[in-house]
């Protein structure tokens, strides 16, 4: 069965919003859409890797992403590049983790949203520090 998503957003001068149906809220303003659009990237494909991981039974400590984006300077100004670099801590087999992080990619739906309008790249380093 599909899972339905829903958020309701409230706009009144000088103040704009969106809820969560799990009482999230999120304040618009000083964060602009696209700061939302490259967290979520970041979210889906974290959440994406950490199920494959344990699946694929990779230990890690930390990771961490650098997303940036380059929007489009004509309408309509989508990404027209995205760039993902991973920074893996504690891993205890680097190829698998590097396997999980590019099935990541292929199952992350946010990631192939976003690769229908903008080149997608993406790096996995790895350190021995956090």
């Amino acid at each position: 069965m599909s899972e339905k998503k829903h958020i309701r957003a409230d706009f009144v001068h000088g103040h704009y919003q969106f809820n969560t149906d799990k009482g999230a809220v999120y304040e618009i303003g000083e964060t602009a859409p696209y700061d939302y659009l490259l967290g979520a990237l970041s979210g889906c494909l974290f959440v994406t890797f950490e199920a494959l991981a344990v699946k694929m039974q990779v230990a890690w400590e930390h990771i961490s992403f650098e997303v940036n984006g380059i929007k489009r300077e004509t309408p309509p100004t989508t990404l027209k590049d995205c760039t993902i670099t991973a920074t893996v801590t504690g891993c205890d087999d680097h190829p698998k983790c590097l396997k999980a992080f590019e099935t990541a990619t292929r199952y992350c739906s946010v990631y192939q949203t976003i690769s229908q309008v903008a080149e997608m790249h993406w790096t996995v380093n790895f350190s021995q520090e956090q």
